[in-house]
Order: C-alpha cells, then sequence, then structure tokens
C-alpha cells in the first residue's frame, strides 16, 4: 500500500490516524521542498513516530520515485506531504502512477494554511481562486497569478496567495508578503496600471509566533517580515460589515 499523508503545519499536527500508518509502515519518506514547519523541529517527527524517514528534495520524487512506488505492491511504503497531502503540490501524479501500476493507495489528510484563512476574519465561502505568486528571475516573469487577483477582486473575492519556496537553493529561500507586494506591484507598473489592493500578512500559522498583519504599510515597517516562516497572503475582495466588525475586534 502506498500512503499519501499530511502531517499539517507542526509536528503535534500529526493526526491519530497518520500515527497509526506511520508506525506500522516498512519505509517513509518526507517531500521536502514545497513547504516547511512554521513550528518545532523534524528530530521531534522522528520521536513522535519512533522511526527514522528519509527527505526527498524535487528530483527525487518528480522523477526518481519508481522503485520506492513499486516496492508498495508488497510493502507499506508512505510520503510524508507538510500542511495537507494534496493541497499546493504536484503529487496528484504519483496517485495515477500508483494506479497505473496496479498499486493500492490511501490520501490521508492533514492541517493546511487553508484551515487558518479565517484567524483572518475574513468569510472562507468568499474566498475566490488560489493563487501562487513567484519570484520574478531572468527569462521567467510570470503574471498569471496577477490577472488571477483582478479576477477574483472584480468579483468581490478574496485571493489567498501561497508565495514562492525556493528549499532546494543554497541558502534556501522563502518568499515573504513585502517581496510578494513588490512582485504585484512591478507587474502592475509594467502593464501601466493603476490598482488598489489591501493586503494581509499571514506569518508563521499555527506557531507560537504567529502572526496577521493587516495593511501594505504595516507589513513593509513590519520587523516580523523577515523572521516568521512560512508566509501567506491574503488579498480582501468585498469586505462587509460582520467581517469588518470582526478585524477590528478580534485582529487589529
Amino acid at each position: 500500500m502506498f500512503y499519501l499523508i499530511g502531517i499539517g503545519l507542526k509536528p503535534k499536527q500529526l493526526t491519530l490516524e497518520a500515527l497509526e500508518i506511520l508506525k506500522n509502515c516498512d519505509q517513509i519518506f518526507l517531500e521536502k521542498y514545497t513547504s516547511e514547519y512554521s513550528e518545532g523541529l523534524i528530530k521531534e517527527l522522528i520521536e513522535i513516530i519512533g522511526k527514522k524517514f528519509k527527505l526527498l528534495g524535487r528530483e527525487e520524487i518528480e522523477t526518481n520515485f519508481d522503485s520506492a512506488l513499486l516496492s508498495a505492491k508488497k510493502n507499506n511504503i508512505a510520503l510524508m506531504i507538510f500542511g495537507n497531502a494534496l493541497t499546493a503540490t504536484t503529487h496528484i501524479q504519483l496517485l495515477i502512477d500508483a494506479k497505473e501500476k496496479g498499486i493500492k493507495y490511501k490520501i490521508i489528510p492533514g492541517i493546511s494554511i487553508t484551515n487558518t484563512i479565517s484567524e483572518s476574519c475574513l468569510d472562507e465561502y468568499k474566498f475566490g481562486r488560489t493563487i501562487t505568486i513567484c519570484y520574478h528571475e531572468k527569462d521567467y516573469e510570470p503574471e498569471t497569478f496577477y490577472n488571477q487577483i483582478l479576477e477574483n477582486e472584480k468579483s468581490g473575492l478574496h485571493t489567498l496567495c501561497l508565495l514562492d519556496i525556493k528549499k532546494d537553493e543554497k541558502p534556501k529561500r522563502l518568499m515573504n508578503c513585502k517581496e510578494a507586494i513588490e512582485v504585484i506591484e512591478k507587474i502592475s507598473l509594467k502593464k501601466n496600471e493603476t490598482i488598489h489592493l489591501d493586503y494581509i500578512a499571514l506569518l508563521g500559522m499555527s506557531s507560537e509566533k504567529q502572526k496577521i498583519v493587516f495593511g501594505r504599510e504595516k507589513i513593509f515597517s513590519a520587523k516580523e517580515i523577515n523572521e516568521i516562516f512560512p508566509q501567506t497572503m491574503i488579498i480582501p475582495g468585498k469586505i462587509n460589515e460582520k467581517e469588518k466588525e470582526a478585524i477590528e475586534k478580534l485582529v487589529k
């Protein structure tokens, strides 16, 4: 059996279902490149499971995971994913590969950033399509996410912005909300468009240090912007009176 397991945003968010399965697995892997814990260390996860596991980078999973997957025909193999197993990943391909090879599989959900956005006091039902803001580099300056932000805003919907992570680089790079805003404004300038967007920064959600920062100016001046990771950002659409009241009384 092949298990694709979401392990949450910190070690203590591992579900009892996931723990029971992991304790009975013959081999365990952890995908290390799409995100990381907001709090806690890998060694804590090892202690909770009671077993060691192998860390895998992007290439090891996307091009070199076949042998591990094939062994799931006779053994219990698990691939652990930070957050939720299929949120903001490309690991659906592994399930397709398993199906084509006649390998049984099971998905074990975990807590992800999408489970924490309501702490911003915005209505979860009013979020449009989620986007990912990518680093702009030489010969690679994607703009699709920018267009989707404007589409969501036009419909009055909030936008959850996942931020780029380069964990395979040395040193690793995790985009912060200030950098994300700068990318959006760079595209706006390039297109000669005037935009009026609000921003909410979600820093290290689910950790003891988690912080929610409202507004561009506060985000740019907050010292935590360079200290607390991973980060996610919300661009609010039309805020109703109940959301406004909740933000004023509970968050700001």
